[in-house]
């Protein structure tokens, strides 16, 4: 009976390893920079894309460094995005969505931690580039415009095969 219990444990290891790097294929790092708006910062940072977790939502963590303004500020995005295709073959693609955030600002006195809320949008071309909009609410930064480059697949139009 023992080694019945070593069999099955070892087969669902194989099983969900095999389920998890089904997906694996359309994740990958991805490089940002840019300007903000309320702190007058430039910033860069990198993020992570794990997806597709349904047909067409990604999860896109990200974290920046943005300096200016008598200020230092750290952020960390949790963004939940929707992305499409502008026409049925095109190799551009669109996203939409946001998430929480968590905001560390240092300033010449004092240094103080803020949560917050994004809504970002974007264009993704095939090439892996993508320049983004976000508008931040509660203690982020208040506009923030970006260009990035995406590393690996193309994630902009990987998406989950269909099932027959």
């Amino acid at each position: 009976m023992r080694g019945y219990n070593h069999f099955r444990l070892a087969i669902s290891i194989v099983g969900v390893l095999n389920c998890w790097t089904v997906s694996a294929h359309a994740q990958g790092f991805a490089v940002r920079g840019g300007a903000s708006v309320n702190p007058d910062q430039v910033y860069g940072g990198g993020q992570y894309e794990i997806g597709p977790v349904t047909d067409r939502v990604w999860l896109q963590p990200n974290a920046d460094l943005g300096i200016g303004n008598g200020a230092t500020l750290v952020t960390a995005n949790f963004d939940v995005v929707y992305r499409k295709p502008l026409q049925r073959r095109s190799i551009w693609t669109a996203y939409a969505g946001g998430g929480p955030a968590i905001n560390w600002y240092r300033l010449d006195a004092y240094s103080t931690t803020a949560t917050g809320a994004g809504v970002v949008a974007g264009l993704r071309h095939a090439n892996h580039i993508f320049v983004d909009c976000r508008f931040g609410f509660f203690d982020s930064p208040e506009l923030r415009i970006g260009l990035g480059y995406s590393f690996g697949t193309n994630a902009a139009t990987t998406r989950k095969p269909r099932r027959p």
